[in-house]
């Protein structure tokens, strides 16, 4: 199992989603909690609440980026649209053998390429999004670091 997904595993536990994954990884890297931030990120969940919308990890990973970006609310970081055009795109390349970018899009071609059958009506197992979510994460970071956010985040 990929390192990171082990240190997510008792959220895994406690339900939370994938944008609320990659907001906990966030949160260890900055160094605080954010209970309410979390919470908001539950809006996400399941390609923002099963609507058929974008996978949380694409969502996710936007919020995540602007809000390590910087400390101030009236200020995004200035490279801020580059940075989420960035992520967004490489997703999108990521994700374009599942048939869309959409949460079920993204399940239902992981569970394929796989060679496991996805619940009818459910959500994707963990398991499924792991490798996805951990290499959402590695680009996270890579944007993070290319673009000096240690720098803005305190």
């Amino acid at each position: 199992m990929n390192p990171v997904l082990l240190d997510l595993l008792p959220y895994v536990r406690q339900g939370c989603c994938c944008s609320q994954l990659l907001l906990a990884l966030a949160e260890q890297l900055a160094g605080t909690e954010e209970p309410g931030l979390m919470r908001a990120m539950r809006g996400l969940c399941h390609g923002i609440g099963q609507s058929g919308g974008p996978c949380g990890l694409l969502t996710g990973g936007a919020a995540i980026l602007a809000w390590l970006s910087g400390s101030s609310a009236e200020e995004p970081h200035p490279m801020l649209d580059a940075m989420t055009g960035e992520y967004a795109s490489w997703f999108m390349e990521r994700v374009a053998s599942c048939g869309g970018y959409g949460c079920e899009n993204v399940s239902r071609g992981l569970a394929a390429l796989a060679g496991q059958p996805l619940p009818e009506g459910g959500m994707p197992p963990m398991e499924l999004c792991g490798d996805l979510l951990a290499d959402c994460w590695g680009k996270i970071l890579d944007i993070y670091d290319a673009y000096g956010l240690e720098s803005v985040r305190s």
